[in-house]
């Protein structure tokens, strides 16, 4: 969804605005013929940007086609879920929530706000409530009459805390030590946890909109799907650099990451001005009613799949068994200490091939 610029894992952008700040803002007193005079210092060579001055342009400049998309989202041509619009628009307040977390980190602790973990986990929680209205926005239409039995819900529900119990208590109570002690900048279980199921939720987003396609009748739905794959990679960006530690020789990641989100954020406005054209609110909703009354239609769509509270078991069970290999088992090997930037982009153009290969698969066999 971490991620995801600010769509996930935003946070890291604090450390950009708050190096360009000081740079900018750096001033010393020069005394000239028995007077003192400030002089501010600026960028003499207008082609000289750092990495960190043009990391937080790009943050800055991913708001725009943000809000473009917001509005495009809303029009009532698009049709798009309410509660699914307001997850959109719910994203701002994770974005408004970051800055003065940034700011608090650095006056109270003079450090960057992903060093920082109740303030980094608090500020990214907001992205994961986000992304929780986004997915019950869309599968609220999705779902139709596929009701699953509570007693089901329940046994899968008992089956993963006890698997999610037996490798915390065998990761905890382990005679092996590990090969490095955790260091003090690393992510708790649970700033892991928020940071890794807006991956997961983001993913299964992903997928409730391209089966939208199918509900709507409107394919250019599935335009939205593509769209989001870039601010998909962005999280994956944020959440390497927290893997080695936010280790300074990857800071060329979190630029990356901003590039990706000015991006990812410019595609979804684009796709969602495309699933607007040409089509009133009214045909939408015939296509959705009409699909769902088809039996047919209704079974390839809800009953291959799985409801709401399922999804959300299968997000938070990934999450935690994830986040605690993350935060305990990554101590067993040398890699996450010994940070190369190669080694860094494997961990992000890995996943990254995998989830355009999906679409591409899925693409040919619609």
């Amino acid at each position: 969804m971490t991620a995801l610029g600010f769509v996930l894992g935003a946070s890291v952008s604090t450390r950009r605005i708050m190096r360009a700040s000081e740079g900018v803002r750096d001033s010393m007193i020069r005394r000239r013929n028995g007077r003192c005079s400030v002089v501010v210092k600026v960028f003499t060579n207008p082609w000289s940007v750092s990495s960190a001055e043009l990391g937080s342009q790009l943050f800055a400049l991913s708001l725009f086609p943000y809000l473009a998309f917001l509005r495009s989202i809303g029009n009532e041509e698009t049709d798009c879920p309410p509660l699914a619009v307001r997850g959109f628009q719910f994203l701002l307040v994770f974005v408004a929530a970051t800055i003065p977390a940034g700011i608090y980190a650095k006056v109270a602790y003079n450090d960057i706000l992903a060093n920082v973990d109740w303030l980094h986990g608090g500020a990214e929680s907001f992205l994961t409530i986000t992304n929780l209205i986004i997915l019950l926005g869309f599968k609220s239409d999705l779902d139709g009459s596929n009701k699953k039995q509570s007693r089901n819900l329940l046994a899968k529900s008992a089956l993963g805390a006890s698997i999610v119990a037996w490798i915390g208590l065998v990761l905890l109570g382990s005679p092996i030590t590990p090969s490095h002690a955790q260091p003090g900048n690393a992510l708790s279980v649970l700033t892991w946890i928020i940071h890794v199921s807006s991956l997961i939720e983001w993913l299964v987003v992903m997928d409730i909109i391209w089966d939208r396609a199918q509900l709507t009748g409107n394919e250019k739905w599935k335009g939205l799907t593509w769209g989001m794959i870039p601010l998909h990679t962005s999280g994956l960006l944020a959440c390497t650099f927290h893997l080695f530690y936010n280790a300074p020789v990857l800071d060329p990641l979190v630029t990356m990451q901003a590039a990706l989100t000015c991006i990812g954020n410019t595609t979804m406005w684009y796709a969602a001005q495309r699933i607007s054209k040409g089509r009133t609110k009214e045909e939408s909703s015939k296509a959705v009613s009409s699909n769902k009354n088809d039996k047919t239609g209704a079974k390839t769509i809800n009953e291959s799949g799985s409801n709401a509270a399922e999804d959300l078991i299968k997000v938070g069970a990934l999450s935690v068994v994830a986040s605690l290999f993350l935060h305990y088992g990554t101590l067993f090997f040398d890699f996450p200490f010994e940070p190369t930037l190669p080694l860094a982009m494997a961990f992000v153009l890995l996943p990254t091939a995998a989830n355009v290969s999906k679409w591409v698969l899925r693409s040919r066999s619609s």
